[in-house]
């Protein structure tokens, strides 16, 4: 690929003719390096696809990248080369591609319809030393658990697990549901809501559940 300063770059997409044909071919082969190699480290979400699709899968991540970067070229304030700045929509793109590949083959019917949640949210060394902390740490985890059984809506819950626990991507259980993204925003919120409110009338502080519940030592 030809060495451009960023000043370049900038001049030459926004120009016309050959100089911008040029530029666009070569920053979308860049662009598709950098998928390829984004898409080629996601083994798991990948795994059933074949190098073909991957290929495929790639070009288009590439377009879109440049796509966007056009739309959003005049953004650029040069505080980085403009291929470090272009290659982060690239590897952007691509991340969501191959996490929504990876939910193609998701049973979102069975994800939504169980209703268990993990045994314990989190692991750390001090769980072995700090006996109290870990007594505290399963009693408020006891409590959220029973707040989330009890004390949400049926789609509340659904939304919660999916996407807090399960990290279901937002725009597949919008899909899935038939919804737009409005409407699950607000079930959220309103689950995140009333899991707050139900934990603090039980005598629990969020700031406190954080705390507790962070890997920090």
């Amino acid at each position: 690929m030809k060495t451009r300063t960023n000043e370049e770059w900038l001049r030459e997409l926004e120009s016309a003719g050959e100089d911008q044909a040029a530029a666009i071919a070569a920053l979308r082969a860049y662009l598709l390096r950098a998928a390829l190699y984004s898409l080629n480290r996601s083994h798991g979400d990948l795994a059933y696809l074949t190098p073909t699709e991957i290929e495929q899968l790639a070009e288009d991540c590439a377009q879109d990248a440049l796509l966007a970067i056009l739309k959003h070229l005049r953004e650029f304030r040069g505080d980085s080369k403009f291929t470090t700045w272009a290659y982060k929509f690239a590897i952007n793109i691509a991340l969501v591609a191959a996490r929504r590949e990876g939910w193609t083959r998701v049973s979102l019917d069975q994800l939504l319809d169980n209703p268990d949640l993990p045994e314990w949210p989190i692991r750390d060394e001090r769980m072995a030393i700090d006996p109290d902390r870990t007594a505290l740490q399963s009693e408020v985890w006891a409590a959220m658990r029973e707040v989330i059984d009890h004390d949400l809506t049926e789609r509340q819950r659904q939304v919660l697990k999916a996407i807090v626990f399960d990290e279901a991507p937002m725009d597949e259980i919008v899909r899935h549901l038939g919804s737009n993204r409005n409407a699950i925003y607000k079930l959220l919120h309103d689950a995140r809501r009333n899991l707050k409110t139900h934990l603090e009338a039980r005598g629990f502080g969020v700031q406190e559940i954080l705390d507790l519940f962070s890997a920090k030592t």
